[in-house]
């Protein structure tokens, strides 16, 4: 199977963060927020600095 290549991009502009989610289509802001929330949740208190891109390789849309 290959990877993830469309690129999805939220900004999260009071923290100067931008987050890059790699899926297999391009996604709604909800499915965007939902892949970010995932990511967060791992990440656990850990805090990108400001000014980052945070790539993010999601399975949505996989069939």
């Amino acid at each position: 199977m290959q990877m993830p290549s469309v690129e999805n991009l939220i900004k999260d502009s009071a923290n100067g963060v931008t987050y890059k989610v790699l899926a297999y289509r391009t996604l709604t802001r909800q499915e965007l927020l939902y892949a970010l929330a995932a990511y967060q949740q791992q990440a656990g208190k850990r805090k990108p600095k400001k000014g980052t891109t945070v790539t993010i390789v999601s399975v949505i849309g996989a069939t």
